[in-house]
């Protein structure tokens, strides 16, 4: 059984960087006041375009604004994830120049501990009603899941509430019920998130647990989570993606979204998008698959013609 491990991870990376524990599975970190005004405009900026709206700097109204966008879906996936496009391309490296400049804060005191760094971090946006494609899909966050059901047992979720009603539209937890039943099976793949949904029977709703706006926050695959939204709530924006720590491999389909490192953006790595706006959203090549595969390129800027991590992956995403 690997809880004891999996805790003590979580225990060294709080210890490492400056965080503070949750529980034994969920830790926090602090994002810098400039980090974070940085992360958020540029967040609302790449939105924003992909919307086909105009930005404006005060929260509300740009809700509102997003809002009246509910139906133009040409940007979207069902589940609410936000797709990088060629017309906005910049803004969308500046959203990853921002992320990658508040990851590589929090882990500078021990760099080390991040052995696969995810440089597709999804900018979610969730609607105060869900996206009606979105209902009934095998992968459907609003269902009780682990991301390691479709990335592989020994990642960590990095999530991140950014702007809207993210007091009633927000990342519910369940806990494990008796830690002594805790099974590695919990945590096996699977194609569809409703053939896994008897790993509930272990659980129970964690009603103390509350991701923290103006955090980076941690929690290891073994805690299952999903989207819940209180009656009346509005809609919210979110960063969600994974960081490995350890020595571990991800899933196969996946393996071309990690980075030995945080990059730098704009220094020594830019993200190139080759799908339009007036490009449809293609189906993934599998259930375990991004949404963005076979769209991004990276581009190295490194003087020596390496690969912008100085391995040999492959550059396109």
């Amino acid at each position: 059984m690997s809880l004891d491990y999996r805790k003590k991870r979580v225990a060294r990376m709080a210890a490492a960087w400056n965080g503070r524990l949750l529980n034994s599975l969920f830790m926090v970190w602090r994002t810098p006041d400039e980090l974070w005004a940085d992360l958020k405009r540029s967040i609302g900026l790449y939105v924003a375009r992909a919307f086909d709206l105009p930005y404006v700097d005060d929260e509300a109204e740009f809700m509102r604004r997003l809002d009246a966008r509910r139906d133009y879906r040409k940007n979207v996936t069902p589940n609410g994830g936000v797709v990088p496009k060629k017309e906005y391309q910049l803004e969308y490296n500046l959203f990853l120049r921002s992320w990658c400049n508040a990851m590589r804060a929090m882990i500078a005191p021990q760099p080390d501990l991040i052995r696969k760094f995810r440089v597709t971090p999804n900018v979610r946006l969730k609607f105060a009603v869900e996206l009606e494609e979105n209902v009934g899909r095998q992968l459907d966050t609003a269902l009780p899941h682990s991301d390691a059901w479709v990335e592989g047992p020994w990642g960590m979720n990095c999530h991140v509430p950014v702007m809207g009603d993210i007091e009633r539209n927000y990342l519910f937890f369940y806990k494990i019920r008796d830690e002594a039943s805790f099974s590695d099976d919990f945590l096996k793949n699977a194609a569809s998130y409703k053939d896994m949904q008897w790993v509930l029977q272990y659980y129970e709703p964690d009603r103390e647990l509350r991701p923290l706006v103006g955090h980076i926050n941690v929690s290891d695959y073994a805690l299952i989570h999903n989207t819940h939204r209180e009656a009346s709530c509005g809609s919210r924006i979110s960063i969600d993606t994974t960081i490995v720590p350890g020595e571990h491999e991800v899933h196969p389909d996946r393996m071309g979204e990690y980075l030995d490192t945080v990059p730098r953006i704009g220094e020594t790595l830019l993200v190139k998008c080759h799908r339009s706006v007036n490009d449809a959203i293609p189906d993934k090549a599998s259930a375990f698959a991004h949404y963005t595969t076979g769209n991004l390129e990276r581009i190295s800027l490194l003087d020596d013609g390496t690969a912008a991590n100085g391995n040999s992956k492959p550059p396109f995403l």
